[in-house]
């Protein structure tokens, strides 16, 4: 069983909820057998209620990507106690999880 033919032919763009830009990229998962979701799960993500469905993130950039495509780390915002809220890249603000720092 190959991962590849339980995803959808076309890749889709990961997008930021707050700035709208692309943050990586995913599939759409069809008819995966259980085992190798669960061995990928760290890949899944729920696609929602209207769709009903799973992606598979293919790539998700890194913060030096990011600097490639928006401009340099210009401002980190972390919320009264300390928990991660948002990175603007130049003068792009993004929000998403996927870019919260690594410890």
């Amino acid at each position: 069983m190959l991962l590849h033919n339980y995803l959808s032919e076309k890749q889709y763009d990961l997008t930021d909820p707050y700035s709208g830009k692309t943050i990586g990229h995913f599939r759409v998962v069809s008819n995966m057998p259980s085992d190798m979701f669960n061995e990928n799960r760290h890949k899944m993500f729920y696609l929602g209620d209207i769709i009903k469905g799973w992606g598979y993130l293919e790539e998700v950039y890194t913060r030096d990507k990011m600097v490639e495509l928006y401009g340099p780390i210009t401002n980190e915002e972390f919320g009264p106690r300390g928990g991660w809220k948002s990175i603007t890249f130049g003068t792009t603000k993004f929000t998403s999880d996927h870019l919260r720092p690594t410890t």
